[in-house]
């Protein structure tokens, strides 16, 4: 028999009465009810309809839990002195994890037979993440963003809200049981107490959705940390709601109002762009608006047919309020399909309608078959302990397979990313890669190398340490950072610095062969996204910053040569350029004692190149365009810095001016523009040729 959960306990102590101050009521709120409805209805149709914008209805929502559980466990912590933890978390288990793990199993089932192999890896991670309730933390590591469904985005994605209020749900009765604690030790009630708390969190919660917004607006739509203020915001309605009394005659009107609210918000604010800020109290306010004008329970006025919670408390609104839970599950999944099998980047209104109507089926099937029967199971009179230890126990049951299972999954589908070269140990006659367009002799009937599940996670070694600068303006990711060589010669012959953005750094697997061939030190210094270029003065972000202080960093170093991109080619519409501003920042190289190589830039693809393999494309059709090139190299027609350089690998991506994803036998891309180990690593012969014609100082001996 599973051993019994302890309560978490205040003091050991009988019943606490909360002094002068009155715990929340319970009190059935139908207009709550039918709010919850309408939200979770305006955050799928606007999923569906609104081409991406943000309802609002994910901040009602998060509200509308601070509400329900504020009240809740305030209401236990404050008569009892404790909170039965062993009762609160089978009640999560079967009113929220329960019908989530269906989704979630379902969705990834549904995901491995329906989505390309490359996203298999990824799919599992966050169903992973999904069913432990931390996607939000995922997508941010993934560099995810809540942003127009497109055809890559993950069927998770919506699970970030949910993740949110999961761990919303852990930490507030430790909150709750807090409160007690302190109103026990002081003359404040418990009321007092408690929102003295939640106030203290809000403005922390709300200076963080300030600070972070300002650096990075796709990190702070998703942290916890900065959704916490939304959350306290219901849980001081519920403390001090049924207060705020407003005139009798003003009641229709602020309901109404608050209606609009709600209802408008979608409409008039770019809530992907604003919250969760400031402009989130819109919908926020509108909730609290409805919840003041409600009358007194019991009254001839409560019943009164003209006030927006009388129009709220209506079946309509009530049924899809029961339903909204697994409407919202659902909705998310079976829009991502749709977009995958339609193959296009947006939605028709046939295909939205047909995944509305599906999402509100299925909606009512968990409600109807997982949702009610689990709840009759929970309100049956004085539950048997033992059977609640055993709910819990299959609850965290599921967490535990579920989270191993899918890390397995994970460890045995992924090919795993070894330290040093790529191609080392693979046959060279089989897989020549660049070799084949001087060869003849490279078999056909092969497989191309390497295979493609998990090869976007085989980046090059110095991006899996913590000496990149990823994309961004993350707090401290100005900052440049260079990644040392581990295979530093003890007196190298000449150090190079691969220095700029990630397209500087995806050659660094043939600069360490080269390194190792001439006793070269290869350092890296990059940002991703950061290219160089004029800086912007007016508006500075952290690549302005990155750049500002490259100076310092090779005054430091010293590098003999440093390589970064000199052209840029567009990943949709657009021809090859170079950034206004670039030639200034290469003389400031230059004139900083260092030689400079500027590469052409590498093709871009619209598409992820390996998803598009996977899902049956041929190496010519998901190539990126040559037609992106400019018809002469721009690099020629500049009049460089004395000590700079250029250099035109085209050639060996675009044979025959057309780009291929796989040559000879080797994959190209890893995503949609960055060239993968294994092809750079086959490219060495011809880089050092090129080298050696272009920069050929750099294999002089250093002066004694």
């Amino acid at each position: 028999m599973p051993r019994p959960v302890p309560a978490l306990d205040a003091r050991a102590t009988g019943p606490f009465e909360s002094g002068t101050g009155s715990l929340p009521e319970r009190r059935h709120r139908p207009e709550l009810h039918g709010l919850r409805g309408l939200a979770i209805a305006g955050v799928v149709l606007f999923h569906l309809f609104g081409a991406g914008r943000v309802s609002g209805g994910i901040d009602i929502f998060l509200a509308i839990s601070g509400f329900l559980f504020t009240a809740m466990l305030l209401r236990e912590a404050g008569s009892t002195g404790k909170i039965d933890l062993l009762r609160y978390f089978v009640r999560l288990a079967k009113r929220i994890l329960a019908p989530a793990a269906l989704v979630i199993a379902v969705t990834t089932t549904a995901g491995l037979i329906l989505l390309p192999l490359t996203r298999h890896a990824q799919l599992v991670t966050e169903a992973r993440a999904s069913l432990l309730y931390f996607e939000n933390f995922e997508l941010i590591r993934s560099q995810l963003s809540d942003e127009a469904a497109g055809a890559e985005t993950s069927p998770f994605q919506h699970f970030w809200s949910l993740s949110v209020q999961g761990q919303f749900y852990l930490i507030w009765p430790a909150v709750a049981l807090l409160a007690v604690w302190w109103a026990r030790r002081s003359r404040f009630s418990l009321t007092a107490t408690m929102a003295t708390l939640i106030m203290l969190l809000m403005i922390a919660s709300f200076a963080a959705a300030l600070l972070v917004q300002q650096q990075n607006q796709a990190e702070a739509y998703l942290l916890t940390q900065t959704r916490i203020w939304e959350l306290g915001f219901g849980g001081l309605l519920a403390l001090f709601g049924a207060r705020l009394v407003i005139p009798r005659a003003a009641r229709t009107a602020a309901g109404w109002l608050g209606l609009g609210l709600v209802i408008s918000c979608g409409f008039v604010l770019d809530g992907a762009a604003l919250f969760p800020g400031p402009w989130a109290l819109w919908p926020l306010m509108g909730m609290a608006l409805i919840l003041v004008s409600t009358a007194p329970s019991g009254s001839d006025e409560q019943r009164r047919p003209v006030s927006a919670a009388a129009l709220l408390s209506t079946t309509p609104f009530t049924r899809l309020g029961d339903i909204a839970y697994g409407l919202f599950l659902w909705h998310w999944p079976l829009l991502i399909f749709t977009l995958e099998f339609r193959g296009d980047s947006g939605l028709r209104p046939t295909d939205a309608v047909i995944v509305l109507a599906l999402s509100l089926l299925l909606g009512w099937a968990t409600h109807r078959f997982i949702e009610q029967p689990l709840a009759r199971s929970s309100s049956a009179e004085n539950p048997a302990r033992p059977r609640r230890a055993m709910t819990l126990a299959l609850a965290a049951s599921t967490l535990v397979v579920g989270g191993l299972g899918a890390t397995a999954y994970v460890q045995v589908t992924t090919d795993p990313q070894q330290d040093g070269l790529a191609m080392a140990g693979v046959d060279r006659k089989l897989y020549p890669g660049a070799d084949i367009i001087q060869a003849e002799n490279a078999a056909h009937d092969v497989e191309f190398y390497p295979e493609l599940g998990g090869i976007s996670r085989r980046v090059p070694e110095y991006a899996r340490t913590d000496c990149h600068q990823p994309t961004g303006d993350q707090p401290g990711s100005g900052e440049v950072l260079v990644c040392e060589d581990p295979a530093q010669p003890e007196n190298p012959a000449k150090t190079i610095m691969l220095a700029g953005g990630s397209h500087a750094g995806h050659w660094h697997n043939a600069w360490i062969i080269l390194a190792e061939k001439h006793d070269w030190e290869v350092l890296v210094a990059t940002k991703g996204g950061c290219v160089f270029r004029g800086l912007d003065t007016e508006d500075p972000n952290t690549c302005d910053e990155w750049l500002a202080g490259f100076p310092e960093v090779l005054t430091e170093h010293q590098p003999d040569l440093v390589v970064t991109p000199g052209t840029t080619i567009p990943q949709d519409t657009g021809t090859e350029s170079i950034h206004e501003g670039a030639e200034e920042q290469w003389q400031a190289i230059t004139d900083a004692g260092s030689e400079l190589l500027l590469l052409r830039g590498t093709p871009r693809q619209e598409h992820n190149v390996p998803d598009c393999l996977a899902e049956g494309g041929d190496e010519l059709d998901c190539a990126p365009d040559y037609g992106k090139y400019a018809e002469v190299n721009p690099l020629e027609d500049l009049d460089l810095p004395e000590n700079t350089y250029s250099l035109d690998l085209t050639e060996h991506f675009c044979p025959d001016r057309q780009c291929s994803a796989v040559i000879g036998n080797v994959l190209v891309y890893r995503d949609s523009h960055h060239l993968t180990n294994e092809y750079v690593e086959t490219m060495v012969p011809h880089l050092e040729r090129e080298l050696r014609e272009s920069v050929p100082g750099l294999f002089s001996a250093p002066a004694s």
